[in-house]
């Protein structure tokens, strides 16, 4: 992974870095698997508040809900969970758990929404709770990249997309990583 990113969309600049972390982990994701892996983190990428969900928390109520609500709060549980264990491992330790613990809570999560959907909803939610490892080794690839690459930077996007830190944002700044949306204020 020691390319320079020239794409003109964040889907293809998150594209780019999936494809070439399948090479690095020696997995070709399903097509499907590898557009949602893109969709999520495209999705999640501004979301400031993922860093502070309670996951049990959230499972219990996921489960609490009925229907729809179900099943939207369970999708949402089982992609922060995927984002957790591949993307942002460091969330063990600062959370004293295992990765494991981010694997199971979301595989049952994309399982018990399988359970709960209908058709090609069903059978896209059963995938994703079977391919959640392979899911998770590609996410960590691209975490283990940027880490070589840019040590700090996912700190930096962290501190900044969750507080506004004008530091946070020189550092985002100065490595071309500056966010479509501005938190805080630099």
């Amino acid at each position: 992974m020691n390319t320079i990113y020239v794409a003109s969309t964040v889907a293809e600049i998150w594209h780019d870095l999936v494809e070439e972390a399948e090479q690095e982990v020696h997995l070709q994701l399903e097509h499907e698997m590898e557009g949602y892996l893109v969709m999520t983190l495209i999705r999640y990428q501004n979301y400031a508040a993922l860093q502070s969900h309670v996951l049990a928390l959230d499972y219990f109520t996921a489960h609490q809900g009925r229907g729809q609500v179900r099943l939207q709060r369970l999708h949402q549980l089982g992609d922060i969970s995927l984002l957790y264990s591949g993307l942002y491992p460091e969330q063990a330790d600062r959370r004293t758990v295992g990765t494991d613990y981010f694997v199971k809570m979301g595989k049952s999560a994309y399982s018990a929404a399988s359970a709960g959907a209908e058709n090609a909803l069903s059978e896209m939610f059963a995938e994703l709770s079977s391919s959640f490892v392979p899911l998770m080794q590609v996410l960590r690839a691209v975490h283990d990249h940027t880490a070589r690459e840019r040590p700090t930077l996912l700190e930096a996007w962290d501190l900044w997309s969750g507080t506004g830190d004008s530091d946070a944002w020189q550092q985002l700044s100065q490595h071309g990583a500056i966010p479509v949306n501005r938190v805080g204020r630099a």
